[in-house]
């Protein structure tokens, strides 16, 4: 049996397995959350790999990859960049607003993709010796940078999904695809190391930079640095949490330069999965996924549950469950959205749904008091319009979570993520209080806020803060789900 032969075999085998146990959605995921990108394992394939003794080293190889954690810079720059708003709201002049609260400029070396504006993306396609493409180089660029598939929409394409996302504020249409470049060798040639990887991208864009390709036009800021550059590969996986898997990860030789610019933040993923369907198309969905982690957006679920409890998203994202549109948190730290902040007194708002609109709230005690990198709430109407206009999700009505920005001691970066932590960073309130998250279940429509349901220190869920103390915010008179919703938000009293 040929190389080819035999990997199809294995991932047949994989697929059959997985039908057998009920397993097929490619959804489960650790503990049974729902998750497609940065794929994790079903449970049928994680008793495999305990069985082969290879759990600990594959959650040790995401572990490494980062995709868990926030990009500090732009959380730390929407908190500074709320806090100046809220010192003009409260009449200060700009000399005692940068003198109190100072402008966040990138760190050195940030390799962020910009989140606004064009940004031109590079993609480059690769096939090997042993595994041809099936997908044209016209129809991946037409699910990347055109108009796709209408009839998957809201996933049709990686621009339209974004432009819908953005509100317009991120244009993706400009990308580039380059391939199909194969390689004169066998896929099994590659050395399944940071370094072989990178050897083969370099083999990759050397070949079209003899052919004359300018690489300078990818950075859009610049700042020396590709923006972002897209991956794909042909031939089967390897599994959860090794080499040939969905991520996106960062260029390590900092010495490699074509035209003037560096390789920065890039992603990694497959032509199709599984190969061996002949129908099975290359859709954009994982790639969605993974530019969210290009632009500074890090994994809602969790990646180990021994720290408890649950990833806090219930699949109700683009970071968690690979579905609907990205949560309002997400769009404020990526300067899509410019929420309204409710730091203390009483204001009835009215939302229209966060799918095609940049309504938001902030429930910030904090904010008032100078206490910026603490626990707040974030509410949005998330009706299905837009991103959310799909049937994967469950139901409309206002969404309310719990956000912990607290920083670790040396104040460089924050606390709590959604993978290994106890706290999360983002957590959302279960209306209903079922606590399915907690059980590693999905959501339902349950854990929407509609009418006759209120949100404070006395409800379950309730306000209050990790350790118990009240936060001091309250959410009542609460409208009837809809493409616009009402709600009164207060701060009982500051803490």
């Amino acid at each position: 049996m040929s190389p080819k032969e035999l990997f199809l075999a294995r991932t047949k085998l994989w697929i059959t397995l997985a039908a057998m146990c009920g397993a097929l959605l490619l959804s489960m995921e650790i503990g049974g959350m729902l998750s497609w990108a940065t794929e994790p394992p079903n449970r049928e394939q994680i008793k495999a790999f305990e069985r082969a003794g290879e759990l600990k080293s594959r959650a040790d190889y995401v572990r490494k990859l980062g995709n868990h954690r926030v990009d500090g810079f732009l959380l730390k720059r929407a908190i500074i960049n709320q806090q100046r708003k809220f010192l003009q709201d409260q009449g200060k002049t700009r000399d005692e607003i940068d003198r109190f609260s100072p402008m966040l400029a990138p760190p050195p070396n940030w390799l962020g993709m910009p989140s606004t504006g064009t940004i031109k993306i590079l993609t480059i396609l690769i096939e090997f010796k042993d595994f041809t493409h099936t997908n044209s180089r016209d129809d991946v660029h037409s699910n990347l940078f055109g108009a796709g598939d209408p009839t998957r929409a809201p996933y049709e394409s990686l621009a339209k999904y974004y432009g819908r996302a953005s509100y317009g504020k991120l244009n993706l249409n400009n990308g580039t695809t380059l391939g199909w470049y194969r390689t004169a060798y066998d896929r099994s040639s590659v050395d399944q190391t940071d370094t072989g990887r990178e050897n083969l991208i370099k083999e990759a864009l050397n070949f079209y930079k003899k052919q004359g390709h300018d690489f300078s036009q990818y950075d859009s800021n610049k700042d020396g640095i590709i923006d972002y550059l897209i991956v794909i590969w042909t031939g089967p996986d390897n599994g959860w949490g090794s080499f040939w898997w969905g991520y996106q990860t960062t260029f390590n030789d900092p010495n490699y330069e074509l035209d003037g610019v560096r390789l920065g933040k890039y992603s990694w993923q497959w032509e199709a999965n599984p190969i061996d369907n002949p129908n099975y198309k290359f859709t954009p969905r994982t790639v969605i996924h993974e530019t969210g982690h290009a632009l500074g957006v890090p994994d809602y679920y969790h990646y180990d549950s021994a720290p408890g409890p649950q990833g806090g998203v219930g699949t109700l994202d683009i970071m968690d469950g690979n579905k609907g549109d990205h949560n309002c948190f997400s769009k404020w730290m990526l300067e899509w959205v410019e929420p309204k902040v409710v730091s203390r007194g009483t204001q009835t708002i009215t939302l229209s749904a966060s799918g095609n609109s940049q309504d938001c709230v902030i429930i910030w005690p904090g904010i008032a008091t100078g206490d910026l990198f603490s626990e707040f709430f974030v509410a949005q109407n998330r009706n299905r319009e837009g991103n959310d206009h799909t049937t994967e999700m469950p139901g409309d009505g206002m969404l309310i979570w719990h956000v912990d920005a607290s920083l670790k001691p040396d104040g460089k970066d924050f606390e709590y993520d959604n993978s290994y932590t106890r706290h999360k960073l983002l957590r959302l309130m279960e209306a209903d209080d079922k606590e399915n998250i907690e059980k590693g279940n999905s959501v339902d429509s349950g854990v929407y806020y509609v009418s006759g349901e209120q949100f404070g220190p006395t409800t379950a869920p309730s306000s209050k803060k990790y350790d118990g103390k009240d936060s001091g915010a309250e959410v009542m008179n609460i409208s009837a789900a809809g493409p616009q919703m009402a709600a009164t938000f207060r701060i009982i009293r500051n803490p």
